[in-house]
């Protein structure tokens, strides 16, 4: 559905875009070359506009932020550009036009018992599988197999995405043969993780690798639309009824990664789940941290470890 939604709107946009172009070559009689360039930056900054109120509402919202963590102007300018960047990648290109494609990682089948723990991969609000391309590919190519999942209806309950998570946990094990899997979420697919493991305690996932997970809620969940978004708000009594449910066992085996300047996730400093183990970034947006090599390194500390270590997945009674 959201490529659906995407694709619909990118047309839209070329044809903004055409529109504008033409109305600047035959009405003010530019040359094509200028024209076609103003037509295109219409949508590109309708775009860049967007992120760029999504930065300010988080400025707002968002907690202080420590002093090793601030950045410069050069640097602040940086970060936009570079979510603006991702932000065109992921919403106008990857996410409307590859969604029937499979994710690298996808097709691998059975693996030996040394092989790296598979990873399923949970997109966020607004979003499908396709957000993780470039993770996906560089997951593969460390021999990860991969599953990824597309969390519907877009907004529906929270909980009512475990279902899907338990049905890629058991295909991806049953292709490759491994007893244990590990989940890597963007955003609300966090949530969805840990709605999943109070649906399932006795899941065999080994570890769970949060990106921009609204673990407290986040004041941009205000402006958005579904039982999902309301349950994301902040302090919510969906968040609090699931933290309750949870006991430190359960919550050592997520690593927890979040970014100062997170433009979706605000208050920023607060996103964080007691007994996880918590990575705080500097200069990244919302989406960044789902493409950032350097977030990658640390989701590879958290697979590698959660593969070597005792299965704490079973729970004894």
């Amino acid at each position: 559905m959201i490529a659906r939604i995407l694709r619909t709107l990118v047309v839209f946009e070329l044809l903004v875009a055409g529109g504008v172009a033409a109305w600047f070559a035959l009405v003010l009689d530019w040359n094509a070359g200028p024209a076609v360039l103003a037509g295109v930056m219409a949508p590109l900054g309708t775009h860049a506009t967007i992120v760029a109120i999504n930065f300010g509402l988080a400025t707002i919202a968002g907690s202080p932020t420590p002093p090793e963590h601030r950045l410069g102007p050069i640097a602040a300018l940086g970060t936009y550009v570079r979510e603006v960047t991702d932000s065109v990648r992921t919403f106008q290109f990857a996410q409307p036009w590859l969604a029937g494609r499979a994710l690298p990682g996808e097709d691998t089948g059975a693996q030996p018992p040394n092989a790296p723990i598979p990873v399923v991969l949970v997109h966020g609000y607004f979003c499908n599988r396709q957000l993780w391309r470039p993770f996906a590919r560089w997951l593969a190519r460390r021999g990860h197999a991969v599953r990824g999942v597309d969390l519907e209806p877009v907004f529906g309950a929270i909980d009512g995405y475990a279902p899907l998570l338990a049905e890629a946990v058991e295909e991806l094990r049953t292709r490759t043969g491994a007893t244990r899997v590990a989940l890597v979420c963007h955003s609300m697919g966090g949530l969805a993780a840990r709605a999943y493991l109070r649906a399932h305690p006795d899941a065999p996932v080994a570890c769970v690798v949060t990106l921009g997970t609204p673990h407290r809620g986040t004041a941009h969940a205000r402006l958005g639309q579904g039982e999902n978004a309301v349950q994301m708000r902040p302090d919510s009594a969906w968040l609090r009824t699931l933290s309750e449910s949870e006991d430190a066992d359960l919550r050592k085996r997520f690593t927890v990664v979040f970014s100062h300047q997170d433009n979706i996730v605000a208050p920023q400093a607060t996103q964080t789940l007691p007994d996880a183990r918590m990575v705080a970034f500097s200069g990244l947006g919302h989406l960044s941290l789902a493409i950032d090599p350097r977030v990658w390194a640390v989701a590879a500390e958290s697979l590698d470890a959660a593969a070597s270590a005792p299965d704490r997945s079973i729970r004894e009674t």
